[in-house]
């Protein structure tokens, strides 16, 4: 599977109501999250390039389990609307970053692969945002960037080497990131 890049995942409506839900209501909290790599996965695909800065997350679907009722409904129409709600889904979560100290356009955060097996990732972009999603050959060759728009997606191979970058102009970057296997 190639990197997809959809423009218009979401039309504006369902941009607005993922956006209002996250920004302003009170019952929508994140957990603090460091790197979910081991030392050796961060090891492994580590560059000169690379912080592993922190997030926080939320997650809409984890453990077979819906975490969020509303943001899974709205989620789950956007995969039905795209053609992409024929797969299991292993989990969706959305990640904020922010801007981190000493960071750069050049730095990136751990490069991983979101499965070990086939599967499809979609990394959904709630807000404009600095902070790319970079993919990578095995060689850990950067390959292509992908910078956050509204509305926009990227659908790829869970198996492909990539990782994000924490913003440095913007306030923060919001995205969902989904995991699904056939």
């Amino acid at each position: 599977m190639s990197i997809q890049v959809i423009d218009n995942f979401a039309n504006i409506n369902e941009q607005l109501e993922i956006i209002n839900y996250i920004n302003q209501n009170k019952d929508f909290t994140c957990l603090f999250d460091t790197s979910s790599l081991s030392y050796e996965q961060y090891k492994k695909y580590e560059t000169n390039n690379t912080i592993d800065y922190p997030q926080v997350v939320h997650p809409i679907f984890l453990n077979h389990k819906i975490k969020n009722y509303f943001l899974f409904s709205c989620v789950y129409n956007l995969l039905h609307k795209n053609k992409l709600s024929d797969n299991f889904i292993q989990k969706i979560k959305v990640n904020i970053n922010f801007p981190y100290p000493k960071n750069n356009q050049k730095k990136h955060g751990p490069i991983h692969t979101d499965l070990n097996e086939k599967g499809t990732s979609i990394i959904y972009y709630i807000n404009n945002a600095d902070g790319d999603t970079v993919f990578f050959d095995k060689k850990l060759n950067e390959i292509k960037r992908i910078s956050p728009r509204q509305g926009r997606a990227v659908v790829f191979d869970s198996t492909m080497l990539h990782t994000a970058c924490c913003p440095v102009n913007s306030v923060y970057r919001q995205i969902i990131n989904f995991v699904l296997y056939k």
